[in-house]
């Protein structure tokens, strides 16, 4: 009698949770159509409420719903847990979303929905530090996020469960003739938020789904190599180095420096092949190769970018990288040459003037090398202003378009659909 007592608790419990669930679903269809994107409305407020536990529920229901393929061990295990009612209720709801509308159009506003959810709404569960990860097959474990601040490791969190439906929702988009538009939007301007955030770890997965699924996208290649060279700059080198992770962790992607240029290297050149028009991929393919020493290779990608860039940071940048590449090759005039000519554009810029006194200091001219070191270091340092000088964000990557990716990305569902 205990046992079979016992059975029927489990049973009235899962009933229960699936009648929610069904309940919740219903809810979910009616915010999908009225959230206005970008908007703390209503609708994202409901979704919001949602807690761990029932994203974690959800995430089934909102497949069969979206009929997001059932292409991996992970979505059939998920798929099962809903019931032959239940899924006779679902298909019924499907028939109705299809006569009301466009359902591809229901999928992409359901994927900005949950995307302005993990943008708008966080969601932050902290956990303990990560053990050994665990071998045993089919039970995938959720990805964790390393939170620091000056090299030290403050808390750990779960990666937040809305960017998996998001991706799933875009995986629900026909593949064929051609994935829609939308999918590498969203895969660039997410990526560019978690290189703004510096959520690194969030980044590299990110990529890692975007290489499936939208391979070859100039934008979104872009965006990878961007996070790659940021990887391999000192700043993350260096943080990487001196933090210690408990439980003998390591942090997620890092390499060193010259496999980070030459992942940059291959993308960029890559995203040029697809759109060779692309100025910014063309000046980071330039600076990628200079990090590995092919000097000669690197300066008629910078010399193209100056010919043809109407950007004055995008110019800087080629006139520096140029100064660089020639001082390399033993070329002091023609390095002091790009040095000025960035100067002329950012008169204050410390990168621009250290260099031009590194170039006069190889040319033998010992007394204007001091002077230009002097002009820079005889400014207080209170009083700089960080756009004075464009290199202390070059490595900050995509993240400098983020707000105009996100509102391309939700300029057509900024209007409720009811």
């Amino acid at each position: 009698m205990r046992i079979t007592a016992f059975l029927l608790t489990v049973a009235l419990a899962s009933s229960a949770e699936n009648d929610r669930a069904m309940q919740l679903l219903n809810e979910w269809i009616v915010s999908v159509d009225r959230h206005a994107a970008g908007a703390r409305d209503e609708a994202l407020a409901q979704l919001g409420a949602w807690n761990a536990d029932d994203l974690d529920m959800m995430r089934a229901y909102v497949d069969a719903l979206t009929e997001v393929p059932v292409d991996s061990p992970a979505r059939a295990l998920r798929r099962r847990q809903i019931s032959g009612n239940e899924l006779a209720a679902i298909r019924e709801q499907i028939e109705n979303l299809r006569a009301g509308g466009d359902f591809n159009e229901f999928r992409k506003r359901a994927a900005v929905l949950h995307t302005d959810a993990a943008l708008l709404e966080p969601l932050p569960v902290i956990v303990p530090a990560p053990g050994a990860r665990s071998n045993r097959r089919n039970e995938p474990e959720p990805a964790v996020d390393v939170m620091s601040s000056d090299g030290r490791v403050e808390s750990f969190e779960i990666a937040n469960p809305h960017w998996q439906f998001a991706m799933d929702l875009l995986d629900a988009l026909p593949a064929r003739p051609q994935r829609a538009p939308i999918v590498a939007q969203w895969y660039r301007a997410i990526g560019a938020y978690f290189a703004r955030e510096h959520r690194f770890g969030d980044a590299f997965r990110h990529f890692e789904r975007a290489r499936k699924t939208v391979p070859d996208d100039p934008g979104v290649l872009f965006g990878e190599a961007c996070l790659q060279e940021t990887l391999g700059g000192p700043t993350q080198q260096n943080f990487a180095r001196i933090t210690t992770l408990p439980n003998g962790l390591t942090f997620l992607g890092m390499s060193s420096p010259q496999t980070h240029f030459r992942r940059a290297e291959t993308l960029l050149t890559r995203a040029l092949a697809a759109r060779p028009d692309f100025i910014d991929a063309r000046l980071r393919l330039g600076r990628a190769l200079a990090q590995q020493r092919q000097y000669e290779a690197a300066l008629p990608h910078f010399t193209r970018v100056i010919a043809e860039s109407r950007d004055p940071v995008l110019t800087f940048y080629a006139h520096v990288f140029a100064g660089e590449a020639a001082l390399a090759l033993g070329r002091p005039p023609d390095s002091r040459a790009s040095y000025e000519r960035a100067l002329e554009a950012y008169p204050d810029a410390q990168s621009a003037r250290l260099g031009l006194a590194t170039a006069l200091r190889a040319a033998g001219n010992r007394e204007a090398a001091v002077n230009a070191v002097m002009t820079t270091l005889t400014i207080e340092p209170n009083t700089r202003d960080i756009r004075d000088d464009p290199w202390w964000e070059y490595y900050e990557g995509d993240a400098a378009n983020v707000e105009r990716l996100l509102q391309e990305l939700r300029a057509p569902f900024t209007k409720a659909r009811r």
